[in-house]
């Protein structure tokens, strides 16, 4: 049995992109939610703000950090921060699944230049002594799609600072691996994409569908339980 906290209003603070926002969810109820949910069964109560921004890049997100009074203050005083951040720079650049070299190696760069930035703004000006859970970059594209191994290189670059040890370590936050998880097949065959996104669709969207949104806060879930404390 779990026994909720004692601790007064627990703050959560949201961060990111259209993922974040709940895109391709059913009336945007997306992993945020669903997480905020998780947190209400272990605390009393549970205040979120979510700050996502259809589209936002991580040059838009370290501006927000910087000039946005109300974020900064949210994001002085949440408990907890979940980010969705990397796609947008890439998702500009894909067209029918094809993907413009020269507008992905800049999204690339970009990302490269802006994530120490950003994490350096919440914990050293901002002064978050949040917990951070950082959500990795997830490929729509199933493994036999001619353009997956492209796309997929310019995603990995961006997951590779994400998930780089240095940050993680100077920074201290916590990695959510969705791109490993969304990754290959079903034990029936099926390719995990095609359930928990809407890229297989007659109209492909690579945003999470409500069955992806659950599996990505069932994976925050899981990174911030490793942390807390149960009780029979």
């Amino acid at each position: 049995m779990v026994v909720k906290s004692s601790h007064c209003c627990f703050h959560y603070s949201a961060l990111g992109d259209s993922i974040a926002l709940g895109v391709g969810a059913t009336n945007n109820y997306g992993y945020v939610n669903y997480f905020r949910d998780f947190l209400s069964t272990l605390y009393n109560c549970v205040d979120l703000t979510n700050h996502a921004v259809v589209g936002l890049s991580s040059g838009n997100l370290l501006n927000q950090l910087k000039q946005n009074t109300s974020i900064r203050e949210d994001v002085k005083n949440a408990s907890v921060i979940t980010i969705s951040i990397g796609g947008a720079n890439l998702l500009r650049c894909i067209t029918n699944g094809n993907i413009n070299d020269a507008c992905a190696t800049n999204g690339v760069l970009a990302f490269i230049q802006d994530w120490p930035q950003i994490m350096n703004e919440i914990r050293n000006s901002i002064v978050s002594k949040a917990e951070i859970l950082v959500m990795t970059v997830y490929n729509p594209l199933t493994g036999v799609n001619p353009n997956y191994n492209k796309v997929e290189n310019y995603i990995q670059q961006i997951n590779y600072v994400i998930s780089h040890l240095g940050y993680r370590f100077m920074y201290k936050y916590k990695v959510v691996d969705v791109h490993e998880h969304f990754q290959g097949l079903f034990p029936d065959g099926n390719w995990k994409v095609c359930t928990w996104t809407h890229f297989c669709e007659p109209s492909p969207n690579p945003h999470p569908t409500d069955s992806g949104h659950l599996e990505i806060a069932r994976l925050h879930e899981i990174i911030y339980g490793e942390n807390y404390c149960y009780h029979d």
